[in-house]
């Protein structure tokens, strides 16, 4: 809000000649409008209020009270009861012009102060008007905007919507394509669950040739502990043969060598006969690994 100490002179003087050409064009009958001196004086409106109520005050000019003195009539008259009567009339009247003057200097008051509310209401709504009016101004050019921008996207969505179309088309055809694979997975599934089941035969058949091939690597064992003992016994007959020194050497000596002979084909037939288990063992122990690989 404005304050009366801050209005330059210049615009008070301007306001003053205003309103007293105003109330001169009256009559001096009534004071000037506020809106009025306003408009003339071309100043806002709490301005015009502040300096206006200044021009008021020094404007009117307040009756005069009533004489202190008798007027010649009533002296001349002597008459006591009108000079009591008139003393009292003076007070009663003077009474009700100070309450008067009392009541309109209230009411003075009240009606600035609702000047400076309506002014500064008026100020407050043309703020507020010309703030809706800039508002007003930013939406329709926004709207103009985003109304140009629709149109131009108008193009871009038709071509999204083709777009759109053809992408639906393609995941039909994945979809049946998958459906297919789905299909062939299903298949090999059950290739891997039969080559599974031969893999478990194949084990088994390998875990019951490596347990013959075990009791065969026992009798082997076996053999070439006879052995060595035939070959013990044979060093002990030759050695007994030696001692006796007489009879027919080569006679005794085929018996030894008959019976090397013999424990010798054992052997090799123990021999080959291990290396038959243990090349089937070999075998099946590849098309095992295999198929596990295949898995």
């Amino acid at each position: 809000m404005v304050k009366a100490d801050t209005i330059p002179a210049e615009v008070r003087e301007r306001i003053h000649r205003v309103a007293s050409e105003l109330h001169a064009k009256t009559g001096y009958q009534s004071l000037p409008a506020l809106d009025e001196v306003r408009k003339c004086a071309n100043v806002d409106m709490n301005v015009a209020s502040l300096v206006l109520k200044e021009w008021r005050k020094i404007q009117p000019v307040s009756p005069a009270p009533l004489g202190s003195k008798l007027p010649a009539p009533v002296e001349e008259a002597g008459l006591t009861a009108i000079d009591a009567v008139w003393q009292h009339a003076q007070q009663f009247a003077n009474q009700h012009l100070r309450a008067a003057q009392a009541g309109w200097q209230t009411e003075r008051e009240e009606l600035d102060a609702l000047r400076a509310e309506l002014a500064e209401a008026f100020e407050r709504q043309a703020a507020e008007l010309e703030a809706t009016s800039q508002q007003l101004s930013m939406v329709l050019a926004l709207n103009a905007r985003q109304q140009q921008e629709l149109e131009r996207t108008a193009p871009r969505l038709d071509e999204s919507a083709s777009r759109l179309g053809e992408t639906e088309t393609r995941l039909v055809t994945v979809e049946r394509e998958l459906g297919e694979t789905h299909e062939k997975l299903a298949q090999s599934y059950d290739d891997v669950r039969a080559l599974r089941q031969q893999c478990d035969e194949l084990r088994r058949e390998c875990d019951g040739l490596r347990k013959q091939q075990a009791e065969l690597q026992e009798e082997l064992r076996v053999q070439r502990s006879d052995k060595e003992s035939a070959h013990r016994a044979v060093a002990s007959l030759r050695q007994q043969l030696q001692a006796a020194g007489g009879g027919n050497p080569a006679g005794p000596a085929s018996a030894p060598e008959a019976m090397q002979d013999t424990k010798e084909t054992s052997e090799l037939e123990a021999a080959a006969y291990g290396q038959s288990v243990s090349s089937r063992l070999a075998t099946s122990s590849r098309a095992a690994d295999l198929i596990v690989r295949s898995r």
